[in-house]
């Protein structure tokens, strides 16, 4: 990312999060202004709190500094405390904002009204007792349904960053059409969205390693996301993933995250420090017990949106017609070898689902991250307004697709109602 556009985007972002805290304070002292207009020192002390826990931006600016280098003590009484006030106050902001624009047309007709009658006129007829009953309940309702979210802001918060690393290990089995008796029970430990950065450092990444070669799989597998957005988060990575250990070999794909900064410079040194293999739009052909299993690379873009990607569905039809042109050679059905493709984003299986790829492993989508609630299939969250493929096990034809939840997260550490994920799949 070039200078001006980190530049604009850093600006943009900050422009969004200091507009919804400027909502909130206003909100806030307004309520005080009218609940206790006698004691000045509690709008003082709100002030304080909103310029005390917007310290740490300085820091973080001035010291270009990530979690990689923040001393433990920095990190628990500055920066955790920094994270919850702002993820609370973020979520209590949109609120407020949706309010408004729910409100903008009535006050739109309104101001309409007053304007074609006269304001007096206009409020002679408003001021009978039934629309001030109204609005005083209007009023109630309003200042309740506040102060409700703000304690489930703050409390969901506070709770997502203490879990933030309470990973979770789900096993499942996936049953492939094409898969000959030789290979079923191969197993897959998948594991994406890592994020080396800010919110993922070494000792962490180290945890995570070790965990993952206790499930002992034949295979593990990454898609995507292995740094969050600096080449310098890549040795980090490289340190703690060193010691991976499968088999039947370590793969991994790039993210869009990777393609913020160098994906060139992480290739190479995860290819060079570590056991994992990059696949950038390749494709390796593993026998096992005599039989052949395809795994398949695909390069993702820099784009987080599930908006068509021509380069993307690009490099997918390109490497699955060099797969076929490589089967031809050995004399193999492409039809009739079981292939695994990592692929990073989901929002594309409807379109991929008829190329005859029989497992995708996706992930991206990092569950949700912050889930306000989930009804079934029903997740609400940001990435559940993007898709409906937000994580767990798909099917389409005769393709497959898991979307993995991740173990990083990213803008803020702290997930709801979405634990970090390691995956192991037993093929059947």
């Amino acid at each position: 990312m070039s200078f001006w556009n980190r530049l604009l985007f850093f600006t943009i972002v900050f422009a969004i999060v200091f507009g919804l805290q400027y909502l909130v304070y206003i909100t806030f002292r307004n309520y005080l202004n009218n609940s206790f207009p006698e004691k000045l020192n509690l709008k003082t002390i709100l002030k304080n709190c909103f310029l005390l826990f917007n310290l740490p931006y300085l820091y973080v600016l001035f010291n270009a500094i990530t979690s990689n280098k923040t001393p433990d003590f920095i990190l628990n009484t500055v920066y955790k405390p920094f994270y919850i006030f702002q993820s609370a106050v973020i979520f209590i902001g949109l609120y407020l904002l949706i309010l408004k624009i729910i409100k903008l047309p009535f006050w739109a007709i309104l101001f309409s009204l007053k304007k074609i009658f006269g304001r007096d006129s206009f409020d002679k007829f408003t001021g009978k007792k039934p629309v001030k009953t109204f609005n005083s309940t209007r009023r109630a309702f309003l200042k309740t349904s506040t102060m409700l979210v703000s304690g489930y802001a703050f409390t969901g918060a506070a709770l997502g960053i203490i879990d933030n690393d309470d990973y979770e290990i789900n096993k499942i089995n996936v049953k492939l059409n094409n898969l000959p008796e030789e290979l079923k029970g191969t197993t897959i430990t998948l594991v994406s969205d890592i994020h080396s950065g800010p919110y993922m450092n070494e000792n962490l990444m180290k945890e995570y390693a070790d965990a993952i070669n206790e499930l002992n799989s034949d295979l593990i597998l990454i898609p995507g996301d292995l740094t969050n957005s600096n080449v310098s988060e890549a040795m980090p990575f490289a340190n703690a993933f060193k010691n991976l250990k499968a088999k039947n070999g370590i793969y991994a794909s790039l993210g869009n995250h990777d393609f913020f900064s160098d994906p060139d410079y992480i290739t190479n040194v995860v290819r060079n420090e570590t056991p994992i293999k990059i696949l950038r739009n390749e494709f390796d052909i593993l026998n096992i017990n005599c039989k052949e299993l395809c795994i398949i690379g695909i390069d993702d873009t820099r784009q987080s949106g599930a908006k068509q990607d021509r380069l993307l569905m690009g490099n997918l039809d390109a490497v699955t017609s060099n797969v076929k042109l490589k089967f031809a050679e050995k004399n193999l059905r492409f039809d009739n070898i079981p292939k695994v493709t990592l692929f990073h984003k989901p929002y594309f299986f409807d379109e991929i689902s008829n190329k005859n790829l029989d497992l995708i492993l996706s992930g991206h989508t990092h569950g949700g991250q912050v889930v306000l609630a989930k009804f079934g299939d029903i997740n609400i969250s940001f990435a559940g307004a993007v898709s409906k493929y937000i994580s767990g096990l798909y099917e389409s034809g005769n393709s497959k697709m898991y979307v993995s939840k991740g173990i990083g997260s990213v803008a803020l550490p702290i997930r709801l109602n979405c634990k970090p994920e390691l995956t192991k799949i037993t093929l059947i």
